[in-house]
């Protein structure tokens, strides 16, 4: 990471993703500020392919272009385009020899092995983990210690081989056709990601919030009949979603809490670093498998759903 920037700090970090690299590229934002302190964004990819806006401007900084496959057009062609700026792209893929690993100046193998199920799974959990390295890497001493890491896949182990939480949970979602899932800090990515999940694999209006931006005025949507799942981890940001169970008690709408509380309904330990947002997207997949099943579907090939996305 030192060599791809000249051993000096980046102007700013952008990152180029669509779908679930979006909510992973999120992370990356949060941990881009968090460890670094660089600003960053997220890049609209169709103010070039429908705009027409060239980028401009990126010389010192680096971009870092999530994708799956590392095959979808758009994602391959602005990585291309940012270069051409002057940025510095790092490539996050599960292929290795795709076209967007062989276009970046450095590129993160995933190594996750394929995908079997259409809807991506354990790539976007490697996709959490590299952003965070990424992060890690220009946070110059900031960010996750070598500990941290290597505590991370025995917490994900006791999670798979606990799936009942998830089972129970879903006998709720099952009997409903909408559902708001709320989370801050490391936990708002994935309740964007827990919230997709459930739309791709059951059908279910879903829908991720920010716990800041869900007080103010989306929690009318909640009621007897429109459940709210809570993401609240151990980090500073989650006693804020842990407060929102007064006002959803007061709508009368069902709660489900997913989290490092008590009395949470889909438990996962504590790490006190942003690598719950791991464990948090974990619980929820559980969570969309275990739905899915309620409801009769075949989670692993939803109905119009596509492994490559061509967007363009």
């Amino acid at each position: 990471m030192a060599a791809l920037v000249d051993g000096a700090a980046p102007f700013g970090v952008a990152f180029l993703a669509r779908g679930s690299s979006d909510h992973a590229a999120l992370l990356g934002r949060y941990a881009v500020e968090l460890y670094a302190g660089l600003p960053t964004c997220l890049l609209a990819p169709s103010l070039t392919t429908a705009y027409r806006r060239e980028p401009t401007g990126f010389a010192n900084w680096v971009v870092v272009a999530l994708s799956q496959s590392g095959r979808t057009p758009e994602i391959v062609d602005l990585a291309r385009r940012h270069a051409a700026a002057g940025a510095r792209v790092i490539a996050v893929t599960n292929d290795a020899d795709s076209e967007l690993a062989r276009t970046a100046h450095l590129s993160i193998a995933l190594d996750a092995g394929p995908e079997l199920a259409v809807p991506a799974t354990k790539t976007v959990t490697a996709q959490l983990l590299a952003v965070l390295a990424v992060a890690t890497g220009l946070g110059r001493g900031h960010g996750l210690t070598e500990r941290q890491v290597i505590a991370l896949p025995a917490a994900v182990a006791q999670l798979l081989a606990d799936p009942e939480p998830a089972r129970r949970s879903a006998h709720l979602l099952a009997a409903t056709d909408r559902l708001a899932v709320v989370g801050r800090g490391a936990c708002y990515p994935a309740a964007l990601e827990g919230a997709l999940k459930l739309q791709e694999t059951t059908g279910l209006m879903a829908h991720g919030f920010s716990t800041a931006d869900f007080r103010h005025g989306p929690i009318a949507v909640c009621g007897p009949a429109a459940p709210a799942l809570l993401l609240a981890g151990s980090g500073p940001a989650d006693p804020d979603t842990l407060d929102l169970r007064a006002a959803l008690a007061g709508r009368r709408a069902p709660v489900l809490l997913a989290g490092t509380s008590p009395d949470a309904d889909l438990p996962w330990p504590a790490t006190g670093t942003l690598t719950e947002c791991v464990l948090a997207t974990v619980r929820m997949q559980q969570l969309a498998l275990a739905t899915a099943r309620q409801l009769g579907a075949d989670p692993d090939h939803p109905s119009g759903l596509k492994k490559v996305t061509m967007t363009s």
